[in-house]
This record gives structure tokens, sequence and C-alpha cells, in this order.
């Protein structure tokens, strides 16, 4: 049986490639130096997205701003999170990085498991305080929070109910069904 060999490519590798214009039509990220392809957005997904974005910029206020599938640039990954809440600032230059992100968010309709697994340990080992995978099937919210080494010490499930994320009081039912 032969052996399968890959190619890790590192961020500046991908941001040749991306300056390149190769992946100029692939919805894709760079996960662990793998470049993983992306899975289309549906209505929904993008409707969540669009108005959580808002909602959590407006929750967190001056000083912050919500990123809706933008690249975190991170020591072997950058991820596009479907929102951000980055520390303001003039990013035209760079990417946020992981001391300017306080929450990531993805909605997952089919992408739970490298949610719930790649994604959260790459968020949980560049130390982004907070995590939420927000699974559009199930009607439900994991807040990830608290990394450490490499994981997230607090992992909790919400159906509904108020999330607390650093002093600030998130709805949960805006997350979920948000339609304005």
């Amino acid at each position: 049986m032969a052996t399968l060999l890959t190619h890790r490519w590192t961020v500046e590798d991908y941001h040749r490639i991306v300056e390149a214009g190769v992946l100029a039509d692939a919805r894709c990220e760079l996960l662990n130096g793998e470049i993983v392809d992306m899975a289309p957005e549906g209505p929904e997904h993008a409707q969540r997205c669009e108005t959580s974005a808002r909602y959590l910029e407006r929750c967190f206020g001056e000083g912050w701003w919500a990123r809706q599938g933008k690249p975190i640039t991170l020591a072997e990954s950058e991820p596009e999170p479907d929102v951000a809440i980055v520390r303001e600032r003039d990013y035209s230059d760079r990417h946020p990085i992981a001391n300017e992100v306080i929450l990531a968010v993805e909605y997952a309709f089919s992408s739970q498991v490298k949610d719930q697994g790649l994604k959260r340990d790459i968020y949980a080992s560049a130390g982004i305080p907070h995590y939420l995978v927000i699974d559009l099937k199930q009607k439900s919210l994991r807040h990830y929070a608290e990394p450490l080494g490499g994981s997230y010490r607090i992992e909790q499930d919400y159906t509904q109910g108020t999330l607390e994320l650093d002093g600030r009081k998130i709805s949960v039912d805006r997350l979920l069904r948000s339609s304005r």
C-alpha cells in the first residue's frame, strides 16, 4: 500500500497562493496547515450570520467590530469564522490576530463535526476567549470558554436564556432565531 503524501501550508504560503489568484473561485480556509473547502452558504445561514453580527456588535459596543466570514490569522491557520468580534482598528494591511479576537462564532448546518472538533481546537490553541457553535438543525448553541493548553475548560449548551460573555448579556434566542 502506498503512503499518501500531503503538503502542509504555512500561513505565508497560503497568503501567496491567495495573492496569486489560485483560489479565486474557491471557498476555502487554512486549518492547521491544510486548505479545507467550506460548505456553500444557504439562506438561513446567511440570515443568521448577518443579524447576529449586527446584534453582537451592539452588545460588545465601542471598540469592537463584528466581521462576517473574514479571515483571522493564527499560527498555522487562517479560519474564516461566520462572525468574529474583533478590536476596532484598520485591518487593511493584515487580518486580525488571536489577541484581537474576543469571540468567534460558527453557524453549523452541515459542519458540526468540523466546528466542534478541528475549529474548536484551533481557536482554543490560539487563546480565543469565547467560541460559539450554533447548530441550525438542533436549534442549540454551544459556548466554549477559558482556553487552556489547547482546549477549552468550559463547555455549556443552551437552547434559550442568556449567555454572559465578559460581563455582556447575550440573548441566546436572538442568536438562534433572530430575524432583525
